[in-house]
């Protein structure tokens, strides 16, 4: 196991500053709410976990690490270029550990193959191991590990997330554990159990551009059709009736609503951003000296049944970023982006104004 579990930065370049960023401890992924994505859900003789961790540190700690490198070479963070550090990720494991140290790999999967290489795991869990996976997502640790297997450069490495001690930081007021009784003919994660039931998750916030409203349609099992919106005056159900799939409509600020399908997986109904079809667009503005700005007008759109969408976005020190969402309605940008770039320099003096096109949702500019 390579010692060093401290993300880090590596200067690779001096002029221009450039820096390799490399990975340190997994950590669980997280909703648009702040909250962890680790479930169970089923009865106490048939239930599942699924967990979401990832192996990259976050946007303030490897801010952190920019001004770090930054004084060392002794230049502003904001003119440090970021790149990815030689990471390869063989596979990742669940893994349920008892009082006497014995291990069960409880699922395996293969990440992401990029930064921040995020991993879904997700199985059964067997009624021994039950009560340890309870635990972990109730704070304890030791119960429940994600392993990361691996190569940074040419170190072979391990690197072990510990779910409860991640869960221990958790909100009490949190649900995470979804059981319910013993099913006498069928365990409620069968969609196709009459009567059966899925818990309701939404991780991502609506009410706001790009999306304003979510109509959920189904039927129950006497085949009565039934929708849910979200949000609603009305309280949102905690779970819906289990199905092959759920019909979503999904509404905007702008341009006609579009439809999408979703699936139940291992913790019952998710709607996430891919659920609702929805896209990080990213924007960058490196090598800048501070004191300059770089305004910009974004369009996107769509080449499908998206949603159109227009704003105005400032870059400045020392970040030189901005990030938003868009609905493409696909799993990735489907369509362009039309970029009107604007910018005075450090000195006062304005640059000549460009125009970037886009089809990838990372855009340098």
């Amino acid at each position: 196991m390579f010692p060093d579990s401290q993300a880090r930065i590596v200067v690779t370049r001096l002029d221009p500053p450039t820096v390799q960023l490399l990975p340190g401890s997994p950590a669980l992924d997280v909703s648009a709410q702040g909250v962890p994505m680790a479930t169970v859900v089923g009865t106490d003789t048939s239930a599942s976990v699924q967990i979401s961790a990832h192996w990259w540190p976050d946007g303030k700690e490897t801010a952190a690490l920019v001004a770090r490198a930054a004084t060392e070479l002794d230049v502003p963070p904001s003119t440090v270029i970021v790149t990815p550090g030689p990471v390869t990720v063989r596979h990742v494991t669940l893994v349920a550990r008892g009082d006497g140290e014995e291990e069960a790999v409880l699922a395996s999967s293969t990440s992401s193959g990029m930064p921040p290489y995020t991993a879904l795991l997700a199985g059964p869990l067997p009624p021994a191991l039950l009560p340890l996976a309870r635990e972990a997502l109730q704070g304890r640790r030791g119960r429940l590990l994600v392993r990361f297997d691996g190569a940074v450069g040419a170190d072979e490495v391990v690197r072990e997330l510990d779910v409860g001690e991640a869960m221990s930081d958790a909100p009490s007021g949190e649900k995470h554990i979804f059981l319910t009784a013993t099913a006498t003919e069928a365990p409620v994660t069968d969609p196709a159990a009459p009567g059966a039931s899925l818990p309701l998750r939404i991780t991502v916030a609506t009410g706001s551009v790009p999306v304003r409203a979510v109509d959920l349609t189904g039927a129950d099992a006497a085949g009565t059709p039934w929708t849910v919106t979200y949000p609603s005056d009305d309280p949102l159900p905690e779970q819906l009736p289990a199905a092959e799939s759920l019909d979503l409509v999904v509404h905007g600020e702008s341009g006609k609503p579009y439809r999408r399908t979703l699936r139940p997986g291992a913790s019952g109904w998710v709607i996430d951003e891919a659920a609702l079809g929805l896209v990080t667009v990213t924007c960058q503005a490196p090598g800048r000296t501070d004191g300059a700005v770089v305004a910009l007008e974004v369009w996107y759109e769509p080449a499908g049944d998206g949603l159109p969408d227009h704003r105005s976005v400032t870059l400045d020190a020392p970040e030189w970023t901005a990030s938003w969402l868009v609905a493409s309605a696909q799993e990735d940008l489907g369509g362009e982006l039309v970029i009107d770039v604007t910018e005075t320099g450090a000195d006062g003096v304005a640059v000549p104004k460009h125009t970037v096109h886009s089809i990838s949702p990372q855009v340098r500019v």
